[in-house]
């Protein structure tokens, strides 16, 4: 192998595809609050803040029955759930910040992120499917969040279905209505499997079958035997997937700890008025060959209950998985024709190659062979530095805006603390400027100026109240809306606040 053919290998180690760990609880609550109880255990994370050197990149928390008594709702509208406050007190020590949260009733799902991730999250958008009562009552459904992890698409459903043995038609019902009902403002990613993974967790709530002929007393029997493989044949969930009948697009280890339903609150000893089962489950599902060249994998690492949380009738149960994303570099394809133009290795590529009679040709055959990316979703905004913030006077900010940049409708940019722990934590907010609205005012000129690189000035209120306590950094969010798609684009740097002296009043001068 020559020098040259050396040079041409290194150049494309950036553009390898990049593995992200992804950990994810669920756990029917049953109305109970988080008091007196430490969840670094369920977490995996039983060592302190400063010794955690294999953290996962996401914690996403599916919780059900959580509290949803009509003082908690209320509550919720302007603070986090108890919940997600106790999670948000384990994690921010690990610097991680919470990226949506959506609830539905008793439904709850969360996902944290680490913060050096947050500028690769796009398109944000949450769904709600209500199942209860023949899809009137959100009791019963399913919650999710979807969202692009360094160009590949994510889709988390967190699910409670129909309950009672003799329920699974019901069970099969709710699943199908999911499906169906949940819909997306992502373009090719509109339903739940369109995404390139999927993963569906909840209290699920099949039971096993031989209601007839299997009591709870046999159960309980056969789990202390530990004849878990023989129990586990008469799940319904895993006799629905092999029919074909419902989730069989999605996969699951089967579970090797016990039955995780019904306990008597405060023990590990099981609760005679139900059969044991399997009710709290993760299925997850890789669409492997959604891009050329690169085929997408998921490596579940573990899969087990939690034995020693017992403040409910159900034990929690947590799953950790190995992604391989599709990371794209941030390179355009100007950037690398003018890098390389006469880079020897290129030309001798040229030269070698029949089917190849420009750079123009190169560039595109690389392109289409998935070993260089250009990736529009990844651009980012940048803010100028803020030299002084004047408490009670207007501020004035700039950012630069990259070519191509595709502005939404309601874009918007927040104040928030500096190191953040949600992103729901915004003091004040101003809406940028967007020229959807007024495009067919423009002429070419100017609309191609829109598409340049540009610096944009905003202008923020001297209502806007900052306590001169700590430092501040500005968030730029792209957004199509209230219940639209969002995502997080630029991080200014922390800035302090100040306030001005007051001029000295006539008295003072001598």
């Amino acid at each position: 192998m020559s020098h040259c053919d050396n040079n041409w290998n290194v150049n494309l180690v950036r553009f390898l595809p990049l593995a992200l760990r992804i950990y994810i609880v669920t756990w029917n609550v049953s109305t109970k609050f988080p008091e007196n109880i430490s969840l670094n255990k369920l977490l995996g994370l039983e060592n302190r803040p400063d010794q955690d050197t294999a953290l996962p990149d996401f914690f996403v928390i599916g919780l059900q029955e959580v509290n949803a008594q009509p003082q908690n709702t209320l509550y919720n509208l302007f603070k986090d759930d108890l919940w997600t406050q106790k999670f948000k007190e384990v994690l921010k020590e690990r610097d991680f910040v919470v990226i949506k949260t959506e609830q539905m009733q008793g439904l709850l799902l969360s996902v944290f992120a680490r913060r050096k991730h947050l500028l690769h999250l796009r398109q944000v958008e949450t769904e709600y499917t209500r199942t209860g009562l023949g899809g009137i009552w959100g009791n019963k459904g399913a919650v999710s969040i979807r969202l692009n992890v360094y160009g590949s698409s994510i889709c988390l459903v967190n699910a409670h279905l129909a309950a009672h043995d003799h329920m699974l038609e019901e069970r099969i019902n709710d699943y199908e209505r999911i499906v169906q009902e949940q819909k997306f403002h992502v373009k090719a990613k509109e339903t739940i499997f369109d995404h390139d993974y999927v993963f569906w967790f909840g209290d699920l709530n099949f039971r096993l079958t031989g209601e007839a002929t299997t009591s709870a007393d046999e159960i309980r029997a056969m789990v202390a035997r530990d004849e878990l493989k023989q129990l586990i044949e008469k799940d319904q969930l895993l006799l629905v997937r092999r029919e074909g009948r419902a989730f069989s697009q999605l996969q699951e280890r089967l579970p090797q700890f016990p039955p995780t339903f019904k306990f008597e609150h405060g023990s590990n000893d099981y609760d005679m008025k139900r059969r044991p089962a399997w009710t709290d489950r993760i299925l997850y599902a890789v669409n492997e060959n959604n891009y050329r060249n690169v085929r997408l994998t998921a490596e579940q690492t573990s899969y087990k209950s939690h034995p020693s949380y017992s403040i409910s009738d159900h034990k929690p149960v947590t799953s950790e998985f190995t992604l391989k994303v599709n990371r794209k570099s941030q390179y355009n394809v100007e950037h690398f024709r003018n890098q390389h133009n006469n880079r020897l290795s290129y030309k001798l590529a040229m030269r070698n190659n029949t089917d190849v009679h420009s750079f123009d040709d190169l560039v595109t055959d690389l392109i289409d062979y998935g070993q260089v990316y250009e990736d529009t979703t990844e651009r980012t905004i940048s803010f100028k530095p803020i030299e002084l913030w004047l408490v009670g006077e207007p501020n004035t900010i700039e950012y630069v805006i990259p070519n191509g940049f595709d502005e939404g409708n309601a874009d918007w940019i927040g104040i928030y603390r500096e190191n953040f722990t949600s992103l729901s934590e915004y003091l004040a907010y101003e809406y940028t400027e967007t020229y959807k609205d007024k495009q067919h005012q423009l002429n070419e000129q100017q609309l191609q100026h829109l598409q340049n690189t540009r610096t944009v000035q905003l202008t923020f209120s001297e209502n806007v109240s900052l306590p001169l306590d700590t430092r501040y950094q500005l968030l730029y969010f792209q957004s199509t809306g209230t219940r639209g798609v969002t995502g997080l684009v630029g991080i200014s740097d922390s800035f302090a606040v100040e306030k001005r002296c007051p001029s000295p009043s006539f008295d003072e001068i001598d």
